[in-house]
């Protein structure tokens, strides 16, 4: 029997894979780039990718901060993945969330993506079509609220602008004014 050196299914890139929904295990909290110190790197963890976009050729993806603790801390724009099918699906050991409230937006090719010495690949699951529900109805709260404080800004902005413009047409129309009371009120004085 012939048995080739080369295995017949090619090698998969998951970097041409990924899309909204993905499980993908990075390094975050991202370390520090000025001090790439190999003994303060973050563990790699489970993060959900909640957006893929090119921006000048590059690949860049937003990825939430995935964690298996139920403590309060890390709280807000959660998915949550507690069903077994669901954990499966995802590539997940155990129950685990997504922090939505934390996400980092990286390039496809950041080193936090490097597995080292793990044989697990990169790539380990996708979120199940409810997940991904609510996933997006996370995403449109975020983007609404952005939207929200973006108007609001643009509003203050505006505010700002009108009143710079209120303020330099009382002082040019009033120019006159207040040199005339200046001399009115030295000939009463006088």
């Amino acid at each position: 029997m012939y048995q080739s050196p080369q295995p017949f299914v090619p090698v998969f890139d998951w970097q041409d894979l990924i899309e909204r929904g993905d499980v993908v295990l990075f390094r975050f909290p991202v370390a520090d780039e000025d001090n790439p110190s190999t003994d303060d790197q973050p563990k790699r963890r489970p993060c959900l990718v909640l957006d893929v976009f090119d921006r000048d050729g590059t690949c860049f993806v937003e990825l939430a901060y995935g964690t298996s603790t139920t403590t309060r801390a890390n709280r807000g724009y959660e998915v949550r993945v507690r069903q077994r099918e669901s954990c499966h699906a995802a590539g997940l050991d155990k129950p685990s969330r997504f922090v939505c409230a934390r996400r980092v937006i990286v390039s496809i090719n950041h080193p936090g993506f490097d597995s080292g010495t793990s044989t697990r690949g990169t790539l380990i699951g996708r979120l199940d079509p409810p997940l991904i529900e609510r996933m997006n109805a996370v995403r449109a709260r975020m983007q609404a609220e952005a939207d929200i404080q973006a108007f609001e800004r643009e509003e203050r902005e505006e505010e700002k602008r009108r009143w710079q413009r209120e303020d330099r047409g009382f002082l040019e129309r009033n120019r006159g004014l207040t040199a005339s009371n200046i001399a009115i009120t030295k000939g009463t004085t006088q």
